[in-house]
């Protein structure tokens, strides 16, 4: 009869180094484990597991080498007790931003009653979490609705986070839109030990952010930046750091360099973001050739056929769903452009999109196809959209995280293994555009690219050009 496997893997335990035991179930390894002195059950890793030893593969041979074959291809004796001794890398941001340990979660949702618009708290039940929630101010509990509620306004809002913040995360359902800057410091920075050292964001950094109209994404980013960089030195103060000069900025960036967890889009992102800080806050000028910037790896855009993006359309079902993404190729835009556009952008006479403050807050007229039109036509006799042309269920604008799901679900369901994302749909427009015959130059003012060198990067990726170059292998005789 053929042995079972028994294949060993090291972890550790309440501080503790321990060998646990995997293997298909069999009564006979079981019952002898079972009564042998040195293995009982864990029951967080569902398996039997013992303090590690340096004798325990013997132990183990001996007792079950009749009934099994002993494997060790993922247990290393040797490493457990000296991987904390070695630092390996420079790991100098680890902790800059300390993690506080919560409770749980809530999520704040927009809900009607007896039509007046509420904030529910909702969350998976935990009795200490409904202990927490019943006990702040302004919160009260709605038997209609079987949630907490609290009052859509900026103070009672601000008391909710405040409080409930000190044991939970606290998230905002995507169409809540909230621009008091208090409010986002506070939802920006609940997660952080504030220790002694600790230095929140400027306020007037994010004011700036908000009053010139940045994006949701970018202004979610360049705060993460900010504050973790003014984090980071711990025994200088907010003015001391700013009287740096771009020589600190790039010591701080080159530590960015060495750690191998940060891209260099990341990295460059943390020098537009402390760049901004510096040129617009403090009137400080720090001239970018003065800030060591990593050059970008060249990449390739992702590109799907014409058939695969027919099999997506295909295989999306909603409506809705369909529209946004053929609106998303069809148009060649980025998904904040997409989500961004009202009904009135749509001008079917001339057959165009009017995109209104795109990237760079650019304005400017792209596509509309004719399947374009016709799908959105009969998206909206159904939705009847209010503001924007995609909303979400309690109106306002429809959420990117909701878009990149369809597409993501629309992908498995279509059988296409290529990886990409909503933006490779707007990369496929540009290409067939060009594989078709198109000038770049009107490619690159329908994708609104400040500079044809942008545009140009869908030359690497056409066929067109490549199919009609005759390879030499074919002329000679295999």
């Amino acid at each position: 009869m053929e042995k079972s496997i028994v294949y060993l893997n090291s972890r550790v335990y309440n501080d503790k180094n321990i060998v646990v035991l995997y293997f298909d179930y069999n009564k006979f390894i079981f019952n002898r484990l079972r009564a042998s002195k040195y293995f009982k059950w864990y029951a967080e890793y569902n398996a039997f597991a013992a303090e590690n030893s340096s004798d325990i593969i013997g132990y183990l041979n001996d007792l079950l080498s009749d009934i099994a074959d002993i494997r060790s291809n993922f247990y290393e004796t040797p490493l457990v007790s000296v991987t904390s001794n070695y630092l390996i890398g420079n790991n100098v941001f680890d902790g800059v931003l300390a993690q506080k340990k919560k409770l749980g979660s809530v999520t704040l949702y927009p809900v009607r009653l007896n039509d007046v618009i509420y904030l529910a708290v909702k969350y998976s039940y935990s009795r200490v979490i409904y202990n927490i929630i019943k006990n702040i101010d302004g919160v009260w509990w709605s038997n209609e609705l079987s949630y907490f509620l609290l009052a859509r306004k900026r103070d009672v809002l601000y008391n909710f986070i405040v409080k409930a913040s000190q044991s939970l995360t606290i998230r905002l359902y995507n169409e809540i839109k909230v621009s008091a800057p208090e409010i986002l410091t506070l939802l920006y920075e609940q997660s952080y030990v504030k220790k002694a050292t600790y230095k929140s964001c400027p306020m007037e950094y994010l004011k700036y952010l908000l009053l010139n109209n940045y994006s949701k994404n970018t202004i979610d980013s360049y705060y993460k930046f900010l504050l973790r960089y003014i984090n980071y030195y711990k025994d200088f103060s907010l003015s001391e750091i700013n009287g740096f000069g771009a020589d600190r900025i790039n010591e701080y960036h080159n530590l960015m360099l060495n750690e191998k967890d940060f891209s260099v889009i990341t990295i460059n992102q943390s020098i537009n973001a402390i760049k901004l800080y510096y040129n617009k806050l403090l009137k400080k000028e720090l001239l970018l050739t003065d800030i060591s910037r990593p050059k970008k790896e060249k990449t390739l855009p992702k590109v799907w056929s014409k058939e695969d993006i027919e099999r997506i359309f295909t295989a999306v079902r909603n409506l809705k769903h369909k529209a946004l993404l053929i609106l998303i190729y069809g148009s060649g835009l980025r998904i904040g452009e997409a989500l961004n556009l009202r009904v009135s952008d749509i001008d079917s006479v001339r057959m165009q999109i009017r995109i209104s403050k795109g990237k760079g807050r650019k304005d400017r007229y792209t596509l509309l196809g004719g399947n374009t039109l016709k799908v959105l036509r009969e998206y909206y006799k159904v939705y009847k959209p209010d503001e924007y042309l995609f909303e979400g269920q309690f109106g306002g604008k429809y959420s990117q995280a909701s878009a990149r799901n369809i597409l993501q679900k629309s992908l498995r369901q279509a059988g296409i293994t290529q990886k990409g994302g909503l933006h490779s749909l707007r990369h496929s427009f540009a290409t067939h555009l060009l594989e078709a015959g198109t000038d770049l130059r009107y490619i690159q003012e329908l994708l609104g690219h400040a500079s044809s060198r942008t545009t140009e990067i869908y030359t690497h990726v056409s066929t067109r050009h490549l199919q009609s170059i005759k390879s030499p292998v074919d002329d000679i005789v295999v």
